[in-house]
């Protein structure tokens, strides 16, 4: 983790468009500059703990990363892959800033970090901007509930073929592209183990669904991969 003195400027940020803070005064990003710092990662680097404080709100400015949960035997849950300007989970801001899930960066990436206390002050001081975050809480929330609803009612097949239809529609937007996570973090996007998980991606590579070639990997037939994942 390397820490930057250098920081984007908040009010001429080229990402203000993408970003939950924007719209703001001028006083409010002088505000929102003087209480961030940016963070570099490197891939396979924890980013934030579950079970721990937390003391920032962090959004990503570059590279991607993982969210995923941690059970009592060691296994890991991933609920979503986070792409530039958008925010690594919010903690429990206004009960206890814990943390109740783990993140990691998959490639190296770049984060900005917010002091939380200060945007706790910032929103409570600026409440026209609450209905924003109440939005971002509740579509987060219905995206986790999503995964985890796919997981404990569908069948391994229905699970990785979720899994490859999320990377196309909503990752790398393209039924062929190269895979930037490995085939361990394949298998917890789907919840199985990384056995079950090759052993399915043959299955559907003899059906003429997919086709793997290292971390290449092009659907085939995408209509039957959605039949799969509806009906398993």
């Amino acid at each position: 983790m390397q820490n930057y003195l250098q920081k984007l400027n908040c009010s001429n940020c080229k990402h203000q468009t993408q970003c939950f803070f924007n719209g703001l005064s001028e006083s409010e990003y002088e505000f929102l500059y003087a209480n961030k710092k940016e963070v570099d990662f490197k891939a396979g680097e924890t980013i934030y703990k579950q079970g721990t404080e937390s003391k920032y709100l962090i959004f990503l400015l570059s590279g991607m990363a993982k969210v995923y949960v941690e059970g009592d035997n060691k296994k890991t849950f991933i609920l979503e892959l986070i792409k530039p300007f958008q925010f690594l989970d919010i903690p429990s801001i206004f009960e206890d800033d814990m943390l109740y899930r783990s993140s990691a960066a998959i490639v190296d990436s770049r984060a900005c970090l917010v002091d939380l206390a200060a945007f706790k002050s910032f929103i409570l001081g600026h409440k026209e901007h609450v209905p924003r975050l109440i939005k971002h809480f509740t579509h987060v929330q219905n995206r986790y509930s999503t995964r985890l609803t796919n997981v404990i009612y569908k069948n391994m097949e229905a699970r990785i073929a979720d899994a490859l239809l999320y990377l196309v529609n909503e990752i790398y937007f393209s039924r062929d592209f190269t895979l930037t996570i490995n085939r361990t973090d394949l298998a917890e996007l789907a919840g199985m183990s990384r056995e079950s998980a090759s052993r399915i991606l043959s299955q559907f590579k003899e059906q003429e669904i997919i086709t793997v070639k290292g971390r290449k990997v092009e659907v085939l037939n995408k209509k039957q991969l959605e039949q799969i994942a509806r009906y398993g």
